[in-house]
């Protein structure tokens, strides 16, 4: 036995002293290979930079300084990925407010607007107090058409830091887009200032290039010609600027517009960022099947790559090409995409009434994107953008159950939940809600509701409702499931109790209403609980609220 011991001993010793060694190892090779990444960032070279990051990764995929690399060499080249990799560190470390804002300007970038809203609606109060989130968050308001909310956000700004030019150059922007003349002449002195006193070149092209854009807008094509002139004249004048420029040769008719348009297309041929940007405005400007005709002409190193193949998929998409679409992706591989590519051939072959193979792809679809938060969201809002419901539901169901702090999950499902009349799916749901934050009143509140219509009494909704009125009398639609509670319970004089205790103008509304109707009527009440179950139609029901007040009116 002592023989054994020791030889036991000696084995867990070894084993020990392997995985001591073993870790070491993985701990030397990531430390080598961010390393090796720095180095070969520094010289310029992109392909041997993401191939040390993925030995990163391979030995540790939550390296975050690894994703983090690899979002911003993304990002650069306006490869969509970026959005995954900006989400995956989000993911690593959600109380990262750099990393979080970072992924807002990409969402920005890629034009996702819903996720950069959503992004910025987690950041914490306590930081909502500098100029970089107001400035972001102004952003995000403005391209949204939220012009009050951009304004306020942007004037904190200026308050945070009166000297910063900045927020001052993106109120100007704002005070643009009002119909106030005034506001609208001072917006334009300013911005003419900055172009004439300040030394940032990068502001005074904002300037430029918000002066262009508002000209456009009132067909001011001489003013919209000189500042887009000066812009893409410049020695290092930014891609966008350029297509601004084209923007103002299109508006105008100018003969310089085809030759000047094949000269830009020539430039982003062989940049990836720029090809990404040329395609959008040919998509927005011309026509998707003229960006398409231009991506496939590139070289086939080219258009086989990102963003050339996601950006010749979409085009193919708005031109209803099913066939060429499916045959152009069927052998590709978009590496952290590969969840859209699968979500794209499902789509083409749903088109073309091969159901059973679409679904397959779709599962494939879900396959990957289930394997991160951003990638399973990302792919939700492509199955509510081509009004898949079915497909949208399936998703929120998973992101409601994992991921409970997207909260904006829970009310798209209660929406899509409420529309198809489910009331047994929305308790399920208020369920969910319940476990997840014991201490939401109004998902406990809704959960007992529903659990009354059902009869759901293995959840205990007459207590449930019981304890969130007594946190809360005073909210109308507690109370109001508190008082059916004791309704179901035949305790008539004490429900009525409850109900009157809130205003007249509580009980008029019309989700309230009917509940005191249903009231009234028990207590014999007749002419006074007409009105209130006449009310309740006004109101979106539920179909078992329905039935109920309908049959409280048949009896009147």
């Amino acid at each position: 036995m002592r023989k054994i011991i020791i030889i036991l001993s000696c084995c867990v010793g070894l084993l020990l002293l392997g995985y001591s060694g073993y870790r070491g190892y993985q701990i030397w090779r990531q430390s080598h290979g961010m390393t090796m990444a720095r180095e070969f960032f520094a010289k310029g070279d992109a392909k041997n930079t993401i191939l040390s990051l993925q030995s990163v990764l391979h030995a540790n995929p939550r390296n975050i300084d690894a994703c983090r690399m690899i979002a911003g060499l993304t990002e650069s080249v306006r490869d969509q990925r970026a959005l995954v990799w900006r989400q995956r560190v989000l993911e690593l470390d959600p109380s990262s407010i750099t990393d979080r804002l970072a992924l807002v300007q990409a969402a920005i970038i890629f034009q996702d607007y819903t996720l950069a809203s959503n992004t910025l609606a987690g950041v914490p109060a306590a930081d909502t107090k500098t100029v970089v989130y107001n400035n972001i968050a102004g952003t995000v308001a403005l391209v949204e058409g939220q012009l009050d909310q951009a304004e306020a956000h942007f004037s904190e700004a200026i308050q945070l830091d009166p000297s910063n030019p900045v927020p001052q150059v993106n109120l100007a922007v704002v005070r643009l887009h009002r119909t106030n003349a005034l506001d609208m002449a001072e917006a334009r002195i300013t911005l003419q200032r900055v172009i004439m006193t300040s030394t940032n070149a990068s502001l005074r092209s904002q300037a430029r290039r918000e002066l262009v854009n508002d000209a456009i807008r009132f067909n001011n094509i001489t003013t919209a010609l000189t500042f887009s002139r000066q812009l893409a004249d410049q020695t290092n004048a930014v891609f966008v600027d350029k297509l601004l420029r084209l923007d103002v040769l299109m508006k105008s008719q100018s003969l310089e517009f085809k030759p000047t348009l094949a000269s830009y297309q020539r430039e982003a041929a062989t940049n990836s960022a720029k090809l990404f940007d040329l395609a959008n405005w040919q998509i927005k400007r011309l026509s998707p099947a003229e960006a398409l005709g231009w991506l496939q002409g590139l070289p086939m190193q080219v258009r086989t790559n990102q963003p050339a193949c996601l950006l010749a998929a979409q085009c193919q998409m708005q031109t209803g090409d099913w066939r060429g679409l499916q045959s152009a992706i069927q052998q590709q591989n978009w590496s952290e995409l590969e969840f859209i590519r699968h979500a794209f051939l499902s789509r083409a072959l749903r088109e073309q009434n091969l159901a059973d193979a679409s679904t397959a792809e779709w599962g494939v679809a879900l396959q990957y994107a289930g394997k991160q938060k951003g990638t399973l969201i990302a792919l939700f809002r492509l199955a509510a953008e081509w009004k898949w419901n079915t497909e949208a539901e399936q998703i929120l169901w998973t992101v409601v159950t994992k991921y409970p702090e997207e909260r904006w999950a829970t009310s798209t499902l209660s929406e899509y939940l409420l529309a198809g009349h489910r009331t047994r799916s929305l308790m399920d749901l208020f369920k969910i809600m319940s476990s997840h934050n014991p201490g939401d009143l109004d998902a406990k509140n809704n959960l007992a509701m529903t659990a009354l219509l059902l009869g759901a009494q293995e959840l205990k909704p007459y207590d449930l409702s019981q304890e969130v009125y007594e946190k809360a009398p005073s909210n109308p639609s507690f109370a109001s499931t508190y008082a059916f509670s004791l309704y179901l319970q035949k305790k008539i004089p004490e429900a009525l109790k409850v109900m009157q205790q809130l205003s007249q103008k509580e009980l008029q509304d019309p989700s309230v209403a009917g509940y005191y109707g249903l009231i009234l009527k028990a207590n014999g009440n007749m002419a006074q609980a007409k009105p209130f179950l006449d009310l309740s139609a006004k109101a979106h029901l539920l179909p078992e609220e329905r039935i109920l007040f309908d049959q409280a009116k048949a009896g009147l």
